[in-house]
Formats: C-alpha cells, sequence, structure tokens
C-alpha cells in the first residue's frame, strides 16, 4: 500500500495513510443525496451505461472499506472481474471529460454550501516504481531527502462548515513530457506543457473558475502551495483581477506594506509551530479576517485526513493522465455525497 502526505504536509510521507477506522467514521451514505448529485453530474455524458457505471464508481468509493482499488470497488459493489473490468474502462479509458463534470459539481455545490474562500492546497502522492503517470523523484525538505511521488493540487471551495474539493491539476515534469514513448503509453495530451507548482497552483483555479460561462462565485484565493514560488502566483492572480492571499516562506513582522501588497503574518500561540506568511492584495481586511481566512488551510488539511483520503483520492495506480484526472473527479463527487449525507440537508437541489 502506498503512503501519502496530506495536501502539504510532506512530514507525514513516511506513515501509513489511515484508512476510514483511524479517524472519525464516514457517515452512512444518503441515498437520496447520491442519485440527486449523480444524476446532475453525469447527465452529460452520452451514454446510459456511462451514467450507470459513474453512479456505481462513486457508491462503490463510499461503501468501500480499505485500498479503492478497480477489483476492492467491484467486489464491495457485489460484482467480480466483469464489473471490475467495466469500471476499469470507464475510468481508465472512456472518452468522457471530466471538466466538465467539475464545474457542474462546483455549481451544483456552490448553491447548497457557498464557499466562503478558494483554498489551494498541494497534494503530495508517494509512488512505487516509475510507471503511474507523473511519478517523479522529488527533493521533500520535511524529510531531509528525495522521494519518489506524484506532485498535485487541488482546488477547495472552503468554509469552516464544509470544504470541498472541486479541481484538481497534476504537475508533470519534464522528463515525462519530453519523452514521446512514455507520453504515448500515458496518453498525456499534446496541450500539456511542463509547469511550476505556482503555475500549476493558479491554473487549477483559472480552468474551473476563470471562465465566464462558469457562474461560480468570486471568493478570496487562499494559495497554500508547497513549493510554489509566491512571485509567480501574485502575478498570475493579480492579473486575474481577483482577491488573494499567497503564502510565502519569510517570517517577517506580523504586518507591513509592500507596494500594493500587504505583507501578513498572523499572532499564534508560539508552541503552535511554525506560522505561515502571507502576501495579500485585501490591504483593507482587518487582521482578524485574513487570520480566518489562513485558518481555512488548516480546516481543508483535516478534512482531506478524514473524508478524502479515506474515501480513495490517493489510491488511483493507473498510468494514464485521464484516468487520473477521472479518478480524481469521482474521487471529489464521493467526497461531497459524504459531507452532504452528514450534513443531512432536507433542501437538495
Amino acid at each position: 500500500m502506498s503512503h501519502v502526505a496530506s495536501p502539504g504536509d510532506p512530514a507525514r510521507c513516511g506513515e501509513d495513510r489511515p484508512g476510514p477506522a483511524a479517524g472519525a467514521a464516514l457517515p452512512p451514505v444518503d441515498e437520496a443525496v447520491l442519485t440527486d448529485l449523480c444524476d446532475r453530474l453525469f447527465t452529460r455524458l452520452g451514454r446510459s451505461d456511462q451514467r450507470a457505471r459513474g453512479l456505481k464508481y462513486v457508491r462503490g468509493l463510499l461503501i468501500t472499506d480499505g485500498r479503492r482499488s478497480f477489483r476492492n470497488v467491484a467486489a464491495h459493489l457485489g460484482g467480480g472481474p466483469t464489473l471490475e473490468q467495466r469500471l476499469h474502462h470507464f475510468v481508465s479509458c472512456s472518452t468522457w471529460d471530466w471538466m466538465p463534470v467539475r464545474r457542474t459539481l462546483a455549481a451544483y455545490m456552490a448553491e447548497l454550501a457557498p464557499p466562503r474562500a478558494w483554498v489551494l492546497r498541494s497534494l503530495l502522492i508517494p509512488k512505487e516504481g516509475e510507471n503511474t503517470v507523473g511519478v517523479h523523484q522529488r527533493h521533500v525538505p520535511a524529510l531531509g531527502r528525495m522521494l519518489n511521488a506524484q506532485y498535485s493540487v487541488g482546488l477547495w471551495a472552503a468554509s469552516c462548515e464544509l470544504p470541498y474539493p472541486v479541481n484538481w491539476r497534476l504537475l508533470l515534469p519534464p522528463a515525462w513530457l519530453a519523452d514521446a514513448v512514455r507520453r504515448a503509453q500515458a496518453a498525456i495530451p499534446d496541450e500539456q506543457v511542463a509547469e511550476t507548482p505556482a503555475e500549476c497552483a493558479v491554473g487549477t483555479y483559472l480552468d474551473l473558475c476563470a471562465p465566464e460561462d462558469a457562474g461560480l462565485p468570486v471568493r478570496p484565493v487562499v494559495c497554500a502551495v508547497d513549493d510554489a514560488d509566491a512571485a509567480t502566483a501574485v502575478r498570475r492572480l493579480r492579473a486575474a483581477g481577483v482577491p488573494f492571499m499567497v503564502g510565502v516562506d519569510r517570517r517577517p513582522a506580523t504586518r507591513a506594506g509592500i507596494g500594493d501588497l500587504l505583507l501578513f503574518r498572523p499572532r499564534t500561540n508560539p508552541d503552535s509551530g511554525p506560522v505561515r506568511t502571507w502576501l495579500t492584495n485585501m490591504r483593507h481586511s482587518g487582521p482578524a479576517e485574513l487570520t480566518s481566512l489562513a485558518g481555512l488551510v488548516d480546516t481543508v488539511d483535516e478534512t482531506f485526513r478524514q473524508v478524502t483520503d479515506p474515501l480513495g483520492m490517493t489510491d488511483f495506480a493507473g498510468r494514464t493522465f485521464n484516468g487520473w484526472n477521472r479518478h480524481a473527479t469521482l474521487a471529489s463527487a464521493a467526497h461531497c455525497v459524504s459531507m452532504l449525507s452528514a450534513r443531512a440537508l432536507p433542501d437538495r437541489v
């Protein structure tokens, strides 16, 4: 079984990934929530069998114990090798586009649980071997060594009550993009180019929220992404014309002006560990508001550990770029079903 770090938490790379039993138990699945959400998500899929498999896969992620492999998911759904093969094909080899599904998920959830901010968080997924899409050797400062891993960024619609992931972007290193054979085997689209962590992070936000027809609310973007160059992230978010807070590595005075930006460091208990410093264009927001927004990062991390990771976000071991993205999309949907089931909303869209 893979070992995994929570978003932005490389210190946990050497620990076994906790399953659902390691933390709070996941709530029972509310079938009405599951059916309603999947009906909305998969309405654009061209074939009825695709829509049925989408619902099956999301249900399987929610009810499976242990690792969410295709075999284990199929077994918990009461099927055998045939169902396993069908689920594998639906995720790894099918032709459906995940971005419309993600936009539908974000719009659906924004109606039920409007976000207070969009939080960008890095996710490091250690992997064995070299064939899993995007895997590469990456130095992890907290461990003081190189790690064989995938690096991705998640976009979360965050509030203190109900944070949920809505978009993911896998960083593909130059070694993958320059190797024609490897690129073909992983079915990496021609338009995919090498990115820095900062470019990957801001792209994760822009892909989902920037299109005029996305219809998503403008909220502060809280960018807390490991290895990201703050200047690049600031430049791209400034160009997008959105309010933002970008985490930096420096630890200066609590509050200082830098041109038209504010350098801000929340006041916290000195025994609580390292405190992130932020660059923000929200100069008219008070310390309490900025501190509260920064605190959403911890909320996202805890939610990932308790919900998203146990539901199998990091379990995909396929070799294709499209497969990884489809699995991430369906794992995000399972997360939303689980959170809404726990909340037991009476008025569903």
